[in-house]
C-alpha cells in the first residue's frame, strides 16, 4: 500500500500517531495536494481510512471557512 501511494500518488508519510498498541494510523501527502490516511495494525495489515485532495499543512484563519 505504501509503495503504491508513492508510486501512484507521489504520496510520502508527513505524520503518525498511535490510535492502541496494535494500530498506527499514518498521513500521506503529495506536493499536489492529494492525501491518504492509513491505518495499520501489528501484522502489516494497512486500511485507507480517507482520502482526498486540498491537503494544506499550515492553516492561517483566511483559509477557515467563516473568518
Amino acid at each position: 500500500m505504501v509503495k503504491a501511494l508513492g508510486e501512484r500518488f507521489h504520496e510520502q508519510v508527513t505524520a503518525l500517531g498511535l490510535v492502541n498498541p496494535n494500530v498506527v494510523l499514518e498521513v500521506f501527502v503529495s506536493d499536489q495536494g492529494t492525501w491518504t490516511i492509513l491505518a495499520t495494525d501489528t501484522r502489516g495489515q494497512s486500511c485507507v481510512v480517507s482520502a482526498g485532495e486540498g491537503w494544506q499543512s499550515e492553516i492561517t484563519t483566511a483559509a477557515l471557512p467563516g473568518t
